[in-house]
């Protein structure tokens, strides 16, 4: 019965057009009444949901901290996994054998998470704690890893989102921190098929693909901190061919 609800509520999301779904599968940083261990969900109920987004075409996603709840949304069949910065070695084998997206962030401190308060805050050091990990695990078994900021509805923290991309430079190359944020992510947005809101190609810069494109004043290949003053260091900016800004 309560499958059947949730089933209910995931095609309602779809019919009023979104694109994919995400799931809150357990405990959050600024929820203070649901601490980061538990989990929300039955991988029943997990698996319902995933499978009305199979009949759309598209894919479920999930936010999930602790090992327990990662393991129960991938062994419910969910596409990606948002944030799993408490995950273990274990959890970390469980991505790479199913195929299992990890879209996560690169907290390191708390210029990263200004805005918590109350039990926030000890809640988000357990992220600074569990952030390494996350990239170790990651590069020694090959996950799919997705950038994701996660910063939202902030004015403090809004413009600290250059600077947390410049962070995984303790892990991976600029490339590789820049393909992360840009063409990777494409390939898992991708997922969600025809319920994409986007009229284009993501991810490229080809003919017939959208045109958003970011010219920087100076190469990120070599100095990727280039990317934290974008008001002094970005010189173009073009979104769907049209361009906003342009100091050449």
């Amino acid at each position: 019965m309560i499958s059947g609800s949730l089933k209910r509520r995931v095609r309602e999301q779809l019919l009023q057009g979104a694109s994919h779904i995400k799931l809150v599968g357990g405990g959050g940083v600024s929820s203070p009444r649901s601490p980061l261990d538990m989990t929300t969900f039955s991988e029943d109920e997990i698996r319902a949901a995933v499978e009305v987004a199979r009949d759309w075409n598209t894919y479920v996603t999930i936010h999930a901290y602790a090992p327990r709840t990662v393991q129960r949304a991938i062994a419910g069949g969910v596409a990606c996994v948002e944030h799993a910065h408490l995950m273990d070695e274990d959890t970390a084998r469980m991505f790479a054998d199913k195929n299992v997206w990890l879209s996560t962030q690169p907290f390191l401190s708390m210029e990263d998470a200004a805005s918590q308060t109350g039990p926030g805050v000890e809640r988000v050091k357990q992220l600074f704690a569990g952030t390494p990990k996350v990239y170790d695990y990651a590069k020694k078994y090959g996950i799919k890893l997705a950038w994701g900021s996660d910063v939202l509805f902030s004015p403090q923290l809004t413009p600290r989102q250059n600077i947390m991309l410049t962070h995984l430079s303790n892990w991976f190359s600029n490339a590789d921190a820049l393909k992360m944020a840009t063409s990777v992510n494409a390939e898992l947005l991708a997922l969600s098929n025809l319920r994409t809101p986007y009229a284009g190609k993501l991810g490229v810069i080809e003919e017939g693909a959208l045109a958003d494109v970011l010219v920087w004043n100076g190469n990120p290949l070599d100095d990727l901190r280039l990317i934290e003053a974008p008001e002094k260091n970005l010189s173009v900016i073009v979104k769907d061919g049209r361009v906003h800004k342009n100091l050449l």
